[in-house]
């Protein structure tokens, strides 16, 4: 689904980045591709929708990812377009992810320190 973006998360900060989603009102909800009690190797999956009633959510979607980087210097984010172009989203500023969210597929978050 085009307007969904997969965000996919790695160890820890799971819940500071679903608190920046509900602190600018971007929808999301959790999913799961395994039946209950499947051990992964990652974390959790959420999907965001990208946009609602035709208005982009790219601009929300954007400060919330330059937000939770700032937060800890351990965080990473990896983007991938419908392209395959992968892009580590550090150092970007929100204008520019907000011109590569409506092209993602989907976003890896990852915190290699504990919070």
């Amino acid at each position: 689904m085009d307007e969904m973006l997969e965000v996919k998360f790695f160890k820890d900060g799971i819940s500071d980045f679903i608190n920046l989603l509900k602190s600018n009102d971007i929808p999301y909800e959790e999913v799961s591709h395994f039946p209950p009690g499947t051990v992964l190797a990652a974390g959790e999956t959420l999907e965001i929708i990208k946009a609602l009633a035709g208005l982009s959510l790219a601009p929300s979607i954007a400060a919330v990812v330059v937000q939770w980087l700032k937060n800890k210097a351990s965080r990473k984010v990896i983007l991938q377009t419908k392209d395959k172009l992968i892009v580590h989203l550090e150092g970007y500023s929100e204008k520019e992810i907000e011109a590569l969210i409506p092209n993602a597929e989907n976003i890896a978050i990852i915190q290699t320190k504990p919070d």
